[in-house]
């Protein structure tokens, strides 16, 4: 397959203006697919009763951010949702959901994972280990090769999952997904200060920050890509300044 240029969002968090700023920077990249880690809008209830009855301002800033993207980046849009977003999002929406499935974008095959564990503290979307394992098996024995693996949350014990406390709050079941499915390129948010570049498992794979407190930050990413994984990838991140720095990964 021949190589693409994919740009990656970290968790927008409804930061609309933070978001506007990230797009000019990645649109003169002219990329073919976007793909957004999650954390995408404002917050639902978090009260489940309330979820159904009162969804309408999520709802909203989902469709509001990801027409954002659209406009800027253009029409190939994969997304999953976030811990901070509701797990069913609202139809219509002019991106690809792949949260849990598999699906093919601009020729690339893209595995899912929305939501975040192990840690349950009352988001909207999360998950126990047991439960993610049995999807993630399925994802891993599907037919054909993964290029991609698009998941809210990162693996467990490196450097894309570590807090500012020191702690590693990633997921096992992810890691053991990444060491098994061996996609040529791993991409999630979730951890806002944990935005870095590592082989894990052998695997290339990127956290992309986040746009939204705590430790949000105007970046956005480039990636070059083909089946065989990333042969580039640069962040573009702006400071308090406004300085932009462009920093080459890969």
């Amino acid at each position: 397959m021949r190589e693409i240029t994919i740009a990656v969002i970290g968790d927008i968090h409804a930061e609309r203006e933070r978001l506007d700023r990230v797009l000019a920077r990645l649109a003169p990249h002219e990329a073919e697919l976007v793909l957004l880690v999650g954390d995408i809008a404002v917050d639902p209830p978090w009260n489940e009763p309330a979820r159904s009855a009162e969804r309408a301002a999520h709802d909203e800033s989902m469709r509001e951010m990801i027409g954002r993207v659209r406009e800027r980046l253009g029409p190939h849009i994969v997304f999953v949702p976030g811990n901070h977003d509701l797990a069913d999002p609202p139809p219509g929406l002019p991106a690809v959901n792949c949260d849990r499935r598999i699906v093919e974008s601009v020729g690339m095959r893209i595995a899912g994972l929305g939501g975040a564990g192990p840690g349950r503290f009352g988001f909207p979307y999360e998950w126990e280990e047991a439960d993610v394992s049995r999807v993630l098996d399925e994802l891993a024995s599907g037919p054909g090769l993964l290029d991609i693996a698009l998941f809210h949350a990162p693996p467990n014990d490196c450097r894309l999952d570590l807090t500012k406390r020191g702690d590693h709050v990633g997921s096992a079941a992810v890691r053991r997904f990444v060491a098994r499915a061996r996609p040529p390129l791993f991409v999630c948010g979730h951890i806002h200060e944990a935005w870095s570049v590592e082989q894990v498992e052998g695997i290339t794979c990127l956290n992309a920050g986040s746009l939204g407190p705590p430790h949000g930050q105007d970046i956005g990413w480039v990636v070059r890509a083909s089946a065989s994984g990333a042969t580039s990838i640069r962040s573009i991140r702006a400071d308090a300044e406004g300085t932009v720095t462009e920093t080459d990964w890969i």
